[in-house]
């Protein structure tokens, strides 16, 4: 990630949406729903309420920094002229414009939705890197498989139980895949103790599922939107490398892939809501901005290396050795 890639963002506003994203993931979607799992927690009635509303509180804000950002990446986007970059910015836009319409009941719930799913793939299709986007890639296919799910279950769709069942099975494997290759994000190998972090969280992780599965099932599909039906090792391998690579990019000061593992966890798998859509959108559109380099985008346009990734291109006057240097007009 160069500095120029997110200079053009108001100091801290993606973050903010992260960390308000996962506020929100844990107070309200998870810690509410866990807590009233739990035998003789009636008494704590008032601050589990008081949690509650922090938790929703913390939606709100989320959902106002969301459309902030969205509209900012919108604008920049169109505004690089680098065809990938544009196209996200393109699909930001449209993505505000429908999940506004439908917000007024002007579109219906499922025209939104299919929208929605082309819109992802489209932008992530035209932010492909290559290799270090593949957990990006794997994201987003679980992502339409189980949007897909919902949407051909519709009055727009006519899936069989069978074909339900298989998308979601492919959901919840790529949701995995994607968690076990997110090393890839990043720049270089994880550090150490990235590492042991990881391997810390795997084996909590592991501990968890053995001694309170179904409760964690629950919270899989009510929180990441797949019914957890693989093995609860993979989950704790998932979380091992996703933690070691959120470390590492905090570590490395890798700031836009970092929050854009934060809005994918968030945003979960699916057309849950406009709101974790947006999340999902947000990150694959952060990670394009995080992830230069030379290669070929799905669309066939060669990238320029850097240059071609920098949102900001910054100029320094040269002079070839041996000449006089120019005065500048300003004493």
């Amino acid at each position: 990630m160069t500095k120029s890639s997110e200079r053009w963002l108001p100091a801290g506003l993606p973050g903010l949406l992260g960390v308000l994203a996962l506020g929100e993931l844990v107070l309200l979607r998870t810690g509410t729903r866990t807590l009233v799992h739990i035998p003789g927690l009636g008494r704590y009635e008032t601050p589990i309420r008081i949690l509650a509303e922090v938790g929703r509180f913390a939606y709100y804000l989320a959902v106002v920094s969301l459309v902030a950002v969205l509209a900012i990446l919108a604008y920049q986007g169109i505004r690089t002229r680098t065809p990938r970059h544009v196209t996200g910015g393109v699909g930001a836009l449209v993505f505000l414009a429908v999940a506004g319409a439908g917000r007024l009941e002007i579109l219906a719930v499922p025209v939104v939705g299919w929208a929605s799913v082309v819109l992802l793939v489209v932008v992530t299709a035209a932010v492909w890197r290559g290799l270090r986007t593949l957990p990006i890639g794997f994201f987003v296919l679980g992502w339409a498989a189980a949007g897909w799910t919902v949407l051909g279950q519709g009055t727009m769709g006519g899936l069989s139980g069978r074909q339900v069942d298989t998308l979601m099975l492919t959901a919840e494997i790529s949701l995995l895949l994607s968690a076990v290759t997110a090393p890839l994000l990043l720049k270089g190998p994880p550090p150490r103790l990235a590492i042991l972090v990881g391997l810390g969280f795997a084996l909590v992780g592991a501990a968890a599922f053995v001694s309170g599965s179904s409760t964690l099932t629950i919270l899989i599909l009510w929180n990441l939107g797949v019914p957890g039906w693989l093995p609860g090792v993979g989950y704790a391998i998932a979380l091992g490398s996703l933690m070691t690579t959120l470390w590492s990019a905090l570590a490395t000061d890798q700031r836009l892939t970092a929050i854009g593992l934060m809005l994918l966890t968030a945003g979960g798998i699916g057309t849950i809501s406009t709101y974790q859509t947006g999340l999902v959108l947000t990150a694959v559109l952060l990670f394009g901005y995080a992830i230069p380099g030379p290669g070929r985008d799905l669309t066939g346009t060669i990238a320029e290396s850097k240059r071609a990734d920098s949102l900001v291109v910054m100029t320094r006057p040269t002079r070839t050795p041996g000449l006089p240097k120019t005065p500048s007009p300003v004493g």
